[in-house]
């Protein structure tokens, strides 16, 4: 949470940097080793250069390919999105409110998101620069607008609730033009960082928008750098220019591309052959052996995540379906997994050993301070004796993603040390939200969760309280739940965080989440290719500043 006292973020966005850090022919170091003050530094961990490169002067005009992460589900929908690639294609059509970087909270078409003393009323300021595509101004209405549409469940989806949660949109409003005040059905003291860790886009407000059918990328009115040339749903996006963009001084003069093409291409090795192949001239969400294959190949860079951007290995014990309703086989089954051998087997190094809690990098995350997780097989077993279901058999359904099929096979070996037996299926996205929102068919969910979260802004609202629109673990704890309200709105920072730690520590203890590992994301790029960002997403790369040489 950034202090309740002063909400004007330091803006890192007019920074002028050149090329990403690339890593070499030495193993990816474990991005875990970094720092705190590393973090915040810099979202890329890399090998040094022995030579300083010559400062390069970016160049306009040229297109961009983008090999993204998709999948065959494709959807338009501007809030709802199914993968990194259609995040690609929208990041650049659209402007979020903010973001956040290396913990801190970014403003973007906001100046300041500031508070009422008692935390309950929250005024954001809009840039008053700020300027739609077709050359309208961005203004409160249309903002409160975005907010509003983006968490309802009917147009984004729910992916977007936890941004909303606790505003009242029938009493929020707007104070003239530029403000709007937002009034929250509690007090809470981290509004800012939870507006912004949702990275809610803004759009023009319009009644042609009067159905959630209506909220797609070819309907509604964007303000980002680019505009929609071309859309061929599945396959990929053209974006042009947006030649009169209002906000080129946030970027240090980008955009500089006068076109961007993002290709739908789901299989990760498919997308590294079409960087290789000077199909693309970037591509995201790499595997990692075709990264360390090519990592000294000098006519590309690879980029990779610092724990804090890193996706999160997890698997998720659903404790509405037996045998994990049973506090013990739940522990049981965090014993049994030896972490080290996941990330050295499943992420083949490019990863570090995770602590059952998500939200590193930012103030109010506590794992760091919780004994690390033992793999104790023995303990395991004697309580899956205890518990009666020694010898069982369990489903681990995957979810796609890199490294995470071969995760949940080696964790199915490990079950199987401590007397288990495991059965593995892969599973599409229709599938998980089939029985949505118990997941009853669901005893194991293997997956990989995005990084970049707070834990108390996002991760729980999101999918931690019994409300909670993705709680494949079936936490229902009310009082959990309302203790969570009463820290978030604590201004006091030394009660915030003895609340928060014991929240924390309670979870860790009882829950059915297993977060095993920091999965880091490897992006390639042409060597041509300069001012490469994460900027927010860490599979979904801004290249809003990015430039060819």
């Amino acid at each position: 949470m950034s202090n309740v006292d002063s909400r004007n973020a330091t803006d890192p966005r007019t920074a002028t940097d050149g090329k990403a850090p690339v890593f070499g022919r030495r193993d990816v170091l474990s991005f875990g080793a970094l720092s705190g003050g590393m973090l915040a530094l810099s979202p890329f961990l890399a090998a040094c250069k022995s030579d300083a490169a010559p400062a390069l002067t970016p160049q306009r005009g040229g297109r961009l390919r983008f090999a993204g992460a998709g999948v065959q589900s494709e959807t338009k929908n501007v809030f709802n999105t199914n993968s990194p690639q259609e995040i690609a294609r929208n990041r650049h059509l659209f402007d979020w409110v903010g973001y956040m970087e290396g913990g801190e909270p970014v403003p973007y078409i906001v100046e300041s998101i500031e508070p009422a003393d008692d935390v309950s009323r929250w005024r954001m300021r809009i840039h008053k620069e700020a300027r739609f595509s077709d050359g309208s101004p961005v203004t409160a209405a249309d903002v409160l607008f975005s907010l509003r549409s983006a968490s309802d469940p009917k147009i984004g989806g729910g992916l977007l609730s936890a941004a909303a949660a606790s505003i009242d949109f029938k009493a929020s409003r707007t104070v003239g033009k530029d403000v709007v005040e937002l009034r929250l059905t509690e007090p809470l003291a981290d509004m800012d960082t939870q507006i912004y860790a949702g990275k809610v886009y803004v759009i023009k407000a319009g009644s042609h928008l009067s159905k959630p059918e209506s909220f797609t990328v070819d309907n509604v009115v964007g303000s980002g750098p680019y505009t929609l040339a071309d859309l061929k749903v599945g396959q990929s996006a053209k974006l042009a220019m947006n030649e009169n963009y209002w906000g080129r001084g946030l970027l240090g003069g980008g955009p500089y591309f006068s076109e961007i093409e993002v290709f739908n291409i789901p299989d990760p090795t498919a997308r590294l052959n079409a960087l290789l192949g000077g199909q693309a001239d970037l591509a995201a969400k790499l595997d990692y052996a075709g990264a360390k294959v090519n990592a000294s190949n000098s006519a590309f860079s690879f980029t990779k995540t610092d724990r804090v951007y890193a996706n999160e290995g997890c698997f998720i014990m659903n404790s509405r379906k037996k045998p994990f309703d049973d506090p013990r086989v739940r522990l049981a089954f965090k014993l049994a997994c030896q972490r080290e051998a996941l990330v050295k087997g499943a992420l083949l190094g490019y990863g570090s050993v995770a602590n059952d809690l998500q939200g590193i990098g930012f103030p109010d995350y506590y794992g760091d301070e919780l004994p690390q997780r033992a793999y104790d097989p023995a303990q395991a077993q004697a309580l899956l004796r205890q518990a009666g279901v020694a010898g069982e058999t369990v489903e681990i359904s995957v979810f796609p993603g890199v490294g995470t099929a071969a995760a949940a096979q080696i964790y199915a070996e490990q079950l199987g040390k401590v007397g288990m037996k495991a059965r593995v299926r892969e599973i599409t996205p229709p599938e998980l939200f089939k029985n949505f929102p118990t997941f009853s068919n669901i005893q194991v969910l293997a997956v990989a969760v995005p990084g970049n979260q707070p834990f108390a802004t996002s991760v729980a609202p999101r999918s931690l309280v019994s409300k909670s629109t993705f709680n494949v673990a079936g936490w229902l704890d009310r009082d959990w739940d309302r203790r969570l309200l009463a820290a978030r709105a604590t201004t006091d920072q030394a009660k915030r965080k003895k609340l928060m730690f014991r929240l924390q520590s309670e979870f860790w203890d009882d829950s059915g989440w297993i977060v095993w590992g920091y999965q880091t994301i490897v992006n390639g790029t042409a060597s041509s290719v300069h001012g490469v960002s994460l900027a927010g997403v860490e599979d979904a790369p801004s290249v809003r500043k990015a430039w060819k040489s």
